[in-house]
C-alpha cells in the first residue's frame, strides 16, 4: 500500500468519525427556546383539557382537581423537567414548623420522585418532582405519573400534621 492509499483511507476513516460526532452533537444544537418551550407545555395542557398561563417568572402554571401546580420552565437544561406544587399548607407556630419538617420527610420517604419541603422562609410547605428526559417534548408520557406523585405526597404529609 502506497502513501496515496494510506492517506485515502485515513481521510475517509477520518470524515466518517466527523459524521459520527455530528450526529451524535447536532441534537444538542437544536436547543428550544424559552418562548418555545412554553408554547409546547401550553399547547399540550390545552389539548388535554387544561386551561395553563405563563407566570411572571415563565413558568407554566395550571389548575387539577383544584389544585394549581407549575412547570418550571428551564431552556438551560432541557433534559431536566421540574413541576410544582406550592404553598399547600401553611405554617403558624414553631410547633407546626417542626412538625412540618418531620411530615415532610415522611411523606417523601414514602413517595416516588415527589419531593415535599419547607420553604426557605419557613412559612409554609411545597412539593416537586425533577426527573431527566431525553428531549423536552418528552415530559408528555409522565407529566400524569409526576402529577400523581406529587398528589399522594401531599396526601401523606397532610395525614401526617394532622396526628
Amino acid at each position: 500500500m502506497d502513501k496515496s492509499e494510506v492517506f485515502m483511507k485515513r481521510g475517509f476513516f477520518r470524515i466518517f468519525c466527523l459524521i459520527c460526532l455530528f450526529a451524535v452533537v447536532s441534537p444538542l444544537y437544536a436547543q428550544m427556546t424559552k418562548k418555545q418551550m412554553q408554547t409546547m407545555y401550553v399547547d399540550y395542557l390545552k389539548a388535554e383539557g387544561y386551561s395553563p398561563t405563563i407566570d411572571d417568572d415563565g413558568d407554566v402554571s395550571f389548575k387539577k382537581e383544584g389544585l394549581t401546580y407549575y412547570i418550571l420552565v428551564n431552556d438551560a437544561d432541557q433534559e431536566y423537567f421540574t413541576i410544582v406544587h406550592l404553598n399547600f399548607w401553611e405554617i403558624e407556630s414553631k410547633e407546626e414548623l417542626a412538625q412540618a419538617y418531620v411530615a415532610a420527610v415522611k411523606a417523601t420517604r414514602d413517595t416516588k420522585i415527589a419531593d415535599v419541603f419547607v420553604r426557605k422562609d419557613e412559612k409554609d410547605v411545597g412539593i416537586e418532582a425533577e426527573i431527566f428526559i431525553n428531549k423536552p417534548e418528552d415530559f408528555k408520557k409522565f407529566l400524569d405519573r409526576l402529577i400523581s406523585s406529587l398528589q399522594h405526597a401531599r396526601k401523606l404529609f397532610i395525614e401526617e400534621m394532622k396526628k
